[in-house]
């Protein structure tokens, strides 16, 4: 049987729904505090989950809770997952761009797209970016597959 862990093909969904809640707690942070430095923080996170292989602070924290908690480990499919990261990190990029600009309407429209979106993942189960991923990337690469 292979392991999941070293495959690179799967991430536990406890930890992911763990890290969405931590999102939650530190955009509401972002958008109390106004603070551009902590969404280029929150940005930096999600790239790395997105982006690199290296573990992300948030992932560190929410595998931590996952085994405080003794959760069992559910594997799923990471690529969606990553792509979902990257669009976590774009909105918090853009947060801390209109933060940075003084444009707070835009700021607290865009975090509250992100709370909506972490919310969906952590209390549903939820993932729009996983939708996404599914719906318009992957029938892109299955297009882009056929003709080679």
């Amino acid at each position: 049987m292979t392991d999941h862990k070293t495959t690179g093909l799967y991430v536990d969904e406890a930890v992911v729904r763990i890290i969405a809640a931590q999102v939650i707690l530190i955009t509401l942070l972002i958008l109390f505090t106004q603070s551009a430095i902590l969404a280029l923080l929150l940005a930096g996170d999600f790239a790395l989950r997105a982006f690199t292989p290296f573990p992300a602070p948030l992932t560190f924290t929410g595998k931590a809770i996952s085994n405080l908690f003794t959760i069992a480990p559910q594997p799923i499919f990471a690529s969606p997952k990553r792509f979902a990261a990257a669009l976590g990190f774009t909105f918090s990029l853009v947060i801390s761009v209109f933060l940075y600009s003084g444009l707070l309407p835009a700021a607290y429209v865009t975090g509250g797209i992100l709370l909506f979106c972490a919310v969906l993942e952590s209390v549903f189960k939820i993932c729009l970016g996983c939708y996404v991923y599914n719906w318009v990337v992957l029938p892109i690469q299955n297009k882009v597959s056929n003709r080679n």
